[in-house]
């Protein structure tokens, strides 16, 4: 362990969270570290079935006849701090939430470069199992950053990204679908795209392999050690 790089635990949830207990933990993390206790953490979660709107919720149009409409479909929906607009978690879906102190001597980020850093190895992760010719950043190619996240063929959109910056300290973060049911995002536009816009790792792959989340996770964990330049530890806490 190199001694002049940050050490970030890890938490993975090995189970299916409420996304409400999600943020409990999150916001136990985050209140932690601005207290001065403890390292950075790195949350991992596979999450129940959940539609979440970020502070652009008025230009997803989203009402609350569509809240209701879609609490119908056995999915919970909450409104969050991130960025970013509304979307869905669920099964089959990495979630992973980097609670980082960008200003810490050996981090020294700023909040563009978090960012792009991020969007790296949401890319080199995807790369790895698809192909690396197929995956794109979504500030590439003249895209604005309206669209970070990792793309197939610059035309579906694999990995997301919903940030908030806080006290100098990091939440929320980015999701990779794997194996996710692509229907339940038949029943909104996610992230403002049209249905067609969004895919998953599995259905990129011609084999018809399903590339789980247990898999996905050591190849994210792997990319984003080298790319953030930190020590990853898992942690001996466990999830909730």
């Amino acid at each position: 362990m190199n001694r002049l790089r940050l050490l970030v635990e890890f938490i993975q949830c090995r189970k299916l969270i409420s996304y409400a207990s999600g943020q409990l933990l999150q916001s136990h993390y985050i209140q932690r570290l601005a207290n001065g206790n403890g390292n950075p953490t790195l949350l991992l979660f596979e999450f129940e079935p959940v539609y979440t709107c970020g502070l652009r919720r008025s230009s997803s149009i989203v009402t609350s006849a569509d809240i209701e409409r879609l609490r119908s479909l056995d999915a919970h929906f909450y409104e969050t701090d991130r960025g970013g607009l509304l979307t869905f978690h669920g099964p089959g879906q990495l979630v992973a939430y980097p609670i980082l102190p960008l200003q810490h001597k050996f981090l020294q980020l700023t909040l563009r470069t978090y960012i792009d850093r991020l969007e790296q190895t949401l890319v080199d992760t995807c790369r790895e199992i698809i192909g690396q010719t197929r995956v794109y950043a979504g500030t590439e190619n003249g895209r604005t950053v309206n669209y970070a996240g990792a793309w197939v063929d610059n035309q579906r959109k694999v990995a997301f990204m919903g940030v908030r910056y806080s006290r100098g300290i990091t939440s929320h973060g980015v999701s990779i679908n794997c194996s996710i049911n692509m229907n339940w995002f038949d029943h909104i536009i996610p992230c403002g795209f049209d249905r067609r816009q969004i895919t998953s790792l599995s259905d990129e792959l011609s084999s018809g392999q399903i590339i789980t989340v247990k898999q996905v996770t050591p190849i994210f964990l792997e990319h984003f050690q080298r790319i953030f330049n930190v020590d990853l530890r898992e942690s001996e806490e466990k999830c909730i």
